[in-house]
């Protein structure tokens, strides 16, 4: 007597009413049949299982509901025409063989296909397993909410109060949500459509405030789960979704630009010569200036200034008037080289050191990782345009707050841009980045480090890789299709913001 799909099963019909953040278990058993079970939301696809359980009489889903309202189980059987006894189980209520009080086939037919959707995937989490929630409110990508955490909230299993928040977000579309409160430590956690999931607990240091800033990934309803960090902590809170403020900069992480800029075309014999490589440094120096840098504060070394000693007496000048919130920029333009390493180092399995060639001696690596660590700056961009340069980013990058651009990978040499007039490419299209507006891609005023590792790339492959020809190329000794630049930010985030433009 049961309705019967297109396709000739039975079919059972439940209902159960739904709310965001809350886990919903599903437990399908028979002896006399091969069961199928489908559940359709209130919104979105249909979820489907099979032998979920393990056994072809036993099928199973578990779910995080995102949408508000009633839920629809349909009970069924793997082959047409199928018939007998099952023991349903909902989130712990058993129903045995009788349809919910809506009647049989009142909802649209779940449309059984073997392109099926699986159970959707559960969201990991870094904190416990999925909380439940009280309070919901549905976002245009511009809003406040006020809430409160407290007794009726439901917990995690690790002590801490919930509630969840969703909304719809686009793929490729930057969002930022703010969770913030005077009466507890806040932590803030969002999940994707997919389940993928991120997490913030003190932004910027303040346990009173909570960031996420993403660009989405998928189109969908994103879940935004407000919390604390320690268990039982309660209070009001204030949580803002907004993509208008996820367009906006970020200030700088420095209030202060220092510099050493190198670069050596005259080598006095010791090397052979370069082309516009003294120039680069003035080059990018000047281009520090128009963001800010007082010229004092940029040290100009060039040629026969560019020794060992020179250097290593201008980083000492930084040292003395920097401080942790000042940004160190050091460029280089000039020859690199590479020298057998006499102790082997696992990290580095070519047993080679990469170095920049001064005027009168070589500095490898690992010692300018020793001059670097000498600085108080927390924030440091390290620009080398050389041959073997990419080396570097082994021995360089791995301490915090630093973010290097090289030239080329550790075994490859670079070319010297005469198109450009400029020493190296990476010398040339860094300064653009610095003052000109195509390397800010969103427009905001502001080019983050994701946005400049982009815009090198695209310069570079635009440039060079797909450029007018060898003939507009002086190689230092490489083919220019050869040669690939290498962006390492480190701990430096994708969003943090290096330049602002029209300044």
């Amino acid at each position: 007597a049961d309705e019967t799909l297109s396709s000739g099963e039975y079919v059972d019909t439940f209902t159960f009413d739904g709310t965001p953040g809350q886990r919903v278990s599903i437990d399908l058993t028979s002896d006399d049949f091969d069961t199928y079970l489908v559940v359709e939301p209130p919104r979105g696809q249909n979820l489907q299982d099979d032998d979920g359980g393990g056994a072809t009489g036993h099928s199973r889903l578990s779910m995080d509901l995102t949408e508000p309202g009633e839920y629809t189980v349909y009970v069924t059987s793997y082959a047409a025409a199928e018939t007998g006894a099952y023991r349903l189980v909902i989130d712990g209520t058993e129903r045995f063989g009788q349809p919910a009080a809506t009647g049989r086939g009142t909802g649209p037919s779940p449309g059984r296909s073997t392109g099926a959707s699986s159970p959707t995937r559960t969201a990991s989490t870094t904190r416990a397993t999925q909380p439940t929630t009280r309070q919901i409110a549905d976002y245009t990508l511009a809003e406040a909410f006020e809430g409160e955490l407290d007794a009726r909230d439901q917990r995690l299993p690790s002590g801490e109060y919930t509630e969840v928040h969703t909304f719809d977000g686009d793929a490729g579309e930057p969002v930022r949500i703010e969770l913030t409160s005077n009466d507890f430590d806040t932590y803030l956690l969002v999940t994707s459509p997919s389940g993928d999931q991120l997490d913030n607990d003190d932004y910027e240091g303040s346990q009173n405030r909570s960031v996420i800033e993403f660009v989405m990934p998928e189109p969908g309803r994103y879940r935004v789960t407000a919390t604390s960090y320690r268990a039982g902590e309660t209070g009001r809170y204030a949580l803002r979704v907004s993509q208008t403020d996820a367009m906006r900069p970020d200030a700088p992480a420095f209030d202060r630009i220092v510099g050493v800029f190198a670069g050596i075309s005259d080598y006095g014999g010791r090397i052979n010569n370069l082309q516009y490589t003294a120039q680069d440094a003035v080059l990018v120096r000047d281009a520090m200036i128009a963001q800010g840098m007082r010229p004092e504060d940029g040290i100009l070394l060039q040629d026969a200034d560019a020794t060992v000693a020179g250097m290593r007496r201008a980083f000492e000048r930084i040292a003395r008037t920097a401080d942790a919130r000042t940004l160190f920029v050091f460029f280089y333009s000039g020859h690199g080289g590479q020298y057998p390493r006499a102790s082997f180092q696992r990290e580095d399995p070519d047993n080679l050191d990469e170095s920049i060639e001064l005027y009168d001696h070589e500095i490898l690596d690992d010692d300018f990782d020793q001059m670097l660590s000498a600085l108080p700056s927390q924030r440091m961009l390290i620009v080398i345009d050389a041959c073997y340069s990419g080396g570097f980013a082994k021995d360089v990058i791995s301490s915090p707050g630093r973010m290097g651009l090289f030239s080329s990978e550790e075994d490859v040499v670079s070319a010297v841009a005469v198109k450009f007039e400029a020493g190296g490419y990476l010398s040339r299209f860094f300064a653009d980045a610095a003052q000109t507006p195509q390397a800010d891609a969103d427009g905001n005023g502001a080019v983050t480090a994701l946005e400049l590792s982009q815009y090198l790339h695209s310069r570079f492959n635009r440039d060079v890789t797909a450029g007018t020809g060898r003939e507009m190329i002086v190689a230092r000794d490489t083919r220019p299709e050869d040669q690939h630049l290498i962006v390492d930010r480190g701990s430096v985030g994708l969003y943090d913001t290096l330049f602002s433009l029209g300044r």
